[in-house]
């Protein structure tokens, strides 16, 4: 009797699963792209992809976690330095306006989109993940506020929460405009008039 051996079982590549699925709701958003169709650019099975994420909510998760990683945590090395903090807020509004969207991406900022407008297929888990990076964000821009004003290096005479939230989400509206290309030199001047309240005090 002849015996057939079997082939080595495939692996599963959830680095490419991921980068593609991240790809594919940044660019048609959360909503419009089935999970056939980003089993067929994965090049994977339903099964296959099941087993890995659990379900279509674990793989929308894992994709909006590389999202976070590689596109919106790259603004901690500006806003969370050992800099002064209006010259910390003025690096990271720079490299918004000049730096983030040279890519010539057009897509709209998938963190923005679901923490203003969540999709509405938009499952606990994702809605979770979002939360928490605006409480982080929102968490540590409060501490390093906090930090420059006991330092005496600027002195507001506003509510501590409510200035980190409007400052959040300038940094959000700039970024949101900067990636449908609003002229820079309009989005400069909006800068200053962000900072020269915080240059004033």
């Amino acid at each position: 009797m002849k015996i057939i051996k079997k082939g080595r079982p495939k692996t599963f590549n959830k680095h490419n699963a991921d980068n593609i699925a991240m790809h594919a709701y940044w660019r048609e958003g959360m909503d419009n792209v089935s999970l056939n169709e980003i089993c067929r650019q994965i090049g994977e099975s339903k099964p296959s992809v099941y087993r890995e994420y659990g379900g279509e909510d674990g793989l929308k998760a894992s994709a909006l976690k590389l999202y976070l990683d590689k596109r919106v945590n790259i603004l901690a090395k500006y806003l969370f330095n050992e800099k002064q903090f209006i010259e910390k807020l003025e690096t990271a509004f720079n490299f918004l306006v000049n730096s983030h969207f040279d890519d010539e991406n057009y897509f709209p900022c998938l963190y923005n989109k679901e923490s203003w407008f969540p999709s509405k297929s938009m499952s606990a888990e994702c809605k979770n993940i979002i939360q928490k990076k605006d409480e982080e964000i929102l968490f540590n821009l409060k501490n390093k506020l906090i930090e420059a004003i006991e330092l005496g290096e600027i002195s507001i005479d506003v509510d501590v929460d409510v200035f980190i939230s409007y400052v959040h989400h300038q940094l959000k509206l700039i970024a949101t405009l900067a990636n449908n290309k609003v002229p820079k030199d309009t989005l400069n001047g909006m800068v200053s008039l962000i900072m020269d309240p915080l240059k004033k005090s």
